[in-house]
């Protein structure tokens, strides 16, 4: 009888076909405090599973499914956990098979593969990592069922297994290591080259087929690399550039998407005996597609009947008023904030811009400071000087101001302007009547913003005192007064 029967803690005897079915009855069910506390719901992810997001939490799942139960009964426990069940067949029964290799499932596996690799080396057997050959076992079967085409299983098993480093990922680290008061020393990335950048990599993915961003950074050739920049980029089409993007936007996507290789490569995130396949050849000169036509400084006669055809006080009136006086580009104005120009009209000051030397105190004088202080007290209060013109959250600029001034400048002017004149032609016939004015070319660069011709002698230059300023700003306006400019102001 004892070699059939065993004793159970009630007294009573149990049958080994009854104590297998209550060991099946607790599967999955775990007491992690000890007896008495809740149960808990653990077991192994399904390998279809792995990475994909749960129902609970959405967040990925790991190799183990590890769920409280909230209960310290038994028989809830194991109600509980039957549900559990069943969400998660449900989960493997609705799963389309590719589904199952998206970047999340990869980067959940990479970090568990390392794990396991990191396990068996201090177990002494480095070669032995159970979870590769799930992994590998996985891969196979989806090649043998045709869950996913062969390039996407190709670039799912380099994220996983670490030997490649997805796009998409180091588009999002590199953008965080360029940020602003980064630990790095890296020169920060503007708002607007990081919307460039955007652009850039959303070009190379859509040329990988990266639906999935699994694309790595070693997928990238130079064969692919010159594809891209001769081939598929030409071939871009869209409302603003219905004939394909021109060679200049083309090199400015280059020059992004090379920088973030640049940096990918410095970091260690690929290997360093892998050359940057964005690094070409030098070859025969490309152009710019700038056109046949240039831009010119405004004749003292336009800009007269700019300023007629505006209202002093209206945002667009002020605005022009105070770009032809200062010579400061449209959107630097537009985005003045009340604390970065001073209260009686004199003068404001740029704290950011395209580059360092944007970075100035810009003096305004004669009518142009009445103008200013005018503006400070209707507008201050907002916190702007121009609150009229909407800044665009993304990019921190006024992006209405160039689509309203090109409409201005064709109904007032004519359409034979386009491509002549522009918006920031105005800065440009400022810097021209400047020199005219007799204002010397280091000046000029420092009431612009300018770089200008780097001496010997520049890394010990900490620029004009504010009075110099204010004396080769009163030097401009009146040679624009003399000259016409200001008929209308």
């Amino acid at each position: 009888m004892k070699a059939i029967f065993g004793k159970m803690s009630d007294g009573k005897l149990s049958d080994p076909d009854n104590k297998k079915a209550e060991e099946k009855d607790m599967r999955y069910l775990k007491q992690p405090r000890g007896p008495g506390k809740s149960w808990v719901f653990k077991m192994d992810t399904p390998p279809e599973l792995v990475g994909l997001p749960n129902p609970w939490d959405g967040k990925p799942f790991r190799k183990a499914i590890t769920r409280g139960l909230g209960t310290r009964r038994l028989t809830e426990a194991r109600k509980l956990r039957d549900i559990v069940l069943g969400d998660i067949r449900r989960l493997q029964d609705g799963l389309r098979e590719d589904e199952a290799f998206t970047l999340a499932s990869a980067l959940e596996w990479r970090e568990m593969v390392k794990e396991a690799r990191q396990e068996a080396i201090e177990d002494g057997d480095p070669f032995n990592v159970g979870l590769e050959l799930i992994l590998n076992d996985k891969l196979e079967v989806a090649e043998r069922n045709k869950a996913a085409s062969p390039e996407k299983l190709k670039r799912f098993a380099r994220v996983a297994q670490g030997t490649g480093f997805p796009l998409a990922h180091a588009h999002t680290q590199y953008v965080e290591a360029r940020r602003e008061g980064n630990p790095y020393g890296y020169a920060a990335l503007k708002k607007t080259t990081v919307m460039n950048l955007d652009t850039a990599i959303k070009h190379l993915r859509a040329f990988l087929n990266d639906e999935d961003k699994t694309a790595c950074l070693e997928d990238v050739t130079p064969d692919d690399a010159r594809r891209f920049r001769d081939v598929y980029l030409p071939s871009v089409r869209n409302n603003r550039s219905p004939s394909g993007l021109s060679a200049k936007t083309i090199e400015k996507n280059i020059t992004l998407i090379k920088q973030l290789w640049v940096w990918a490569l410095e970091s260690g995130l690929v290997r360093s005996n892998i050359a940057n396949p964005w690094e070409f050849t030098k070859g025969l000169r490309r152009t710019k597609n700038r056109g046949d036509q240039k831009r010119e400084d405004y004749q003292p006669s336009e800009f007269a009947a700019l300023l007629m055809a505006t209202e002093r006080g209206s945002k667009e009136g002020d605005l022009i008023r105070l770009a032809i006086a200062t010579g400061c580009r449209a959107d630097e104005i537009a985005t003045i904030a009340t604390d970065q120009a001073r209260e009686d009209g004199s003068g404001f000051y740029i704290s950011e811009g395209k580059t360092k030397n944007a970075l100035r105190f810009i003096p305004t004088v004669g009518e142009a400071q009445t103008l200013l202080k005018a503006r400070i007290s209707e507008h201050g209060a907002s916190g702007r000087v121009f609150p009229e013109w909407p800044i665009r959250p993304a990019s921190g600029k006024a992006a209405s101001v160039s689509q309203w001034f090109t409409r201005f400048r064709r109904k007032t002017l004519g359409k034979d302007t386009d491509g002549r004149l522009a918006l920031h032609s105005t800065r440009h016939t400022w810097r021209t009547v400047a020199r005219r004015a007799g204002v010397n070319e280091a000046t000029i660069n420092d009431l612009g913003g300018w770089s200008g011709t780097r001496t010997s002698s520049a890394v010990y230059d900490h620029g004009l005192l504010e009075e110099q300023l204010v004396e080769a700003q009163w030097q401009v306006w009146g040679r624009l007064k003399q000259d016409g400019y200001l008929e209308g102001f």
